[in-house]
């Protein structure tokens, strides 16, 4: 039957090689980025380490755990690609697809190995991205460790600005779950030649309603009058929601799945981390179970190219090579473009997906004969 033979010793056995190729060269890569960023970030595990009076291996472990499950998000795609090119040139230098055409197979078992394999590590992709990645992150930044405790455990972001048509809102933000504004200046009427209203207050807290806020020690100059207003206390909707300030300055990548949807789901003009970024990351999480088979297929469709007979031609896999990396940081750049709101998040996050699909459908059917070829021209001598 053909479900079996679609789920026999060959096609297990592809699957086996796919994997350990995928495999050794993600095990390359994070060795290679744990040891960049032990040189850089060790000092500080020390410290941490002095400071709690624990031994250096209870917080060092913990610490390449939460390193690990972000470089593996991260590089898993490239893995793919790599893997993908690194296993079809060793099956054709021993011969694997002969064999298995001399013995009648289609190559319809090797996209079904591929299949498998994507959707195995698409598994992988997907956890990383919607759940291990976050949570990493968060347990990085609260142990103060690393390039994220560096730049996220300090919840005083300082003074920051927030712009609307006809109001700016000016204070000292500090972030966290006890997220509050301090210094607190709002200008009304920006849009107009003059300003309607000038208001001060020492600090704002959340009472939890949608945007407003608690204001204590109130001062309000009117234009229309001579004399400030005074308030000890004054509740006000501000265009700014305290789960956003919460958040403040982190990037949609490292945020957990509820708070991305309540961040994307409020209004652009708001304070960032914005909704585009936000909703750039959620529409990453939805095609990432697809991303490590297509990028597979990508690398093993590039290596196809680059044998001559049962020769391999080192500068045309140089060049192939070069285009399977330059399809992953694509990936990365249309990212970016969503993040800034430049592409809507969904097309941000399929479009280079789709892009490599396409290349690797093409050069598997270049591969079997069914795009034409250049036809060489043959001179007799004279």
């Amino acid at each position: 039957m053909s479900w079996r033979r679609h789920t026999g010793i060959a096609v297990r056995a592809m699957v086996r090689g796919d994997l350990a190729a995928i495999g050794f060269m993600m095990f390359i890569l994070l060795v290679v980025a744990l040891t960049i960023d032990l040189t850089k970030w060790l000092d500080t595990v020390r410290a941490r380490a002095e400071a709690t009076d624990s031994p250096l291996w209870q917080v060092l472990f913990p610490y390449i755990g939460y390193r690990s499950a972000d470089i593996v998000t991260r590089l898993l795609t490239m893995a793919c690609v790599a893997g993908g090119f690194v296993v079809t040139l060793l099956r054709h230098q021993r011969l694997d697809d002969v064999v298995l055409a001399a013995a009648g197979a289609s190559p319809s078992l090797r996209l079904t190995a591929l299949l498998i394999s994507g959707l195995l590590l698409g598994a992988v992709q997907m956890a990383g991205e919607n759940w291990l990645r976050p949570a990493a992150v968060q347990a990085q930044v609260a142990a103060n460790l690393g390039d994220y405790g560096n730049r996220y455990h300090n919840v005083d972001v300082g003074t920051q600005w927030v712009l609307t048509d006809t109001r700016a809102l000016r204070a000292t933000v500090t972030r966290g779950p006890e997220a509050q504004l301090s210094d607190l200046m709002l200008f009304d009427g920006i849009g107009q030649p003059a300003l309607t209203h000038i208001l001060h207050a020492d600090t704002a807290t959340s009472r939890g309603l949608l945007n407003v806020w608690t204001l204590e020690d109130v001062t309000i100059w009117d234009t229309a009058k001579a004399v400030p207003e005074l308030e000890p206390k004054l509740d006000l909707a501000l265009n700014v929601s305290a789960e956003k300030l919460r958040w403040y300055g982190i990037d949609g990548y490292y945020l957990p799945n509820d708070v991305a949807h309540v961040i994307a789901a409020t209004d652009t003009s708001e304070a960032t981390p914005t909704s585009a970024d936000a909703g750039t990351a959620l529409a990453v999480r939805k095609v990432a179970i697809f991303l490590p088979g297509i990028f597979a297929l990508l690398g093993v469709s590039l290596a196809s190219l680059g044998t001559q007979g049962r020769r391999l031609s080192p500068f045309r896999l140089l060049a192939l090579a070069t285009v399977g990396y330059l399809a992953v940081v694509s990936v990365k750049v249309f990212w970016a473009l969503g993040i800034h709101g430049v592409l809507s998040p969904m097309l941000a996050a399929t479009l280079p997906a789709l892009f490599a699909l396409t290349l690797a459908a093409f050069l598997q059917q270049y591969q079997a004969g069914y795009v034409p070829r250049p036809s060489r021209t043959t001179r007799s001598l004279p």
